[in-house]
């Protein structure tokens, strides 16, 4: 079986809100008839499905924040490709001992 949930209204914004009623109003006019009481309950899914649908396109195209390279002193062992022996033990003087 389908696992079709329905689309709380609650989860869109006032204009994603302005959609679904846009939406609905089209597809109620490409049905060409007077819409039954089952056929707009699908109509206005049908609606939600369309606009989440651009939301989630609209969101996964945005641009990713790059992260800032860490300091090296700070950084991961895997992060360090170079690693200076002489440069760590000028920092730390205690390491000679």
């Amino acid at each position: 079986m389908k696992n079709d949930k329905e689309i709380s209204i609650d989860q869109f914004t006032a204009e994603e809100k302005v959609l679904v009623e846009l939406r609905v109003k089209t597809l109620t006019a490409k049905l060409g008839h007077i819409a039954s009481k089952k056929e707009e309950k699908e109509i206005l899914k049908e609606a939600k499905r369309l606009v989440m649908k651009e939301r989630v396109v609209r969101e996964s195209t945005q641009v990713v924040k790059v992260k800032k390279p860490r300091k090296p002193s700070a950084a991961k062992e895997s992060e360090v490709k170079d690693f200076s022996w002489a440069g760590s033990l000028r920092k730390n003087p205690r390491a000679m001992k």
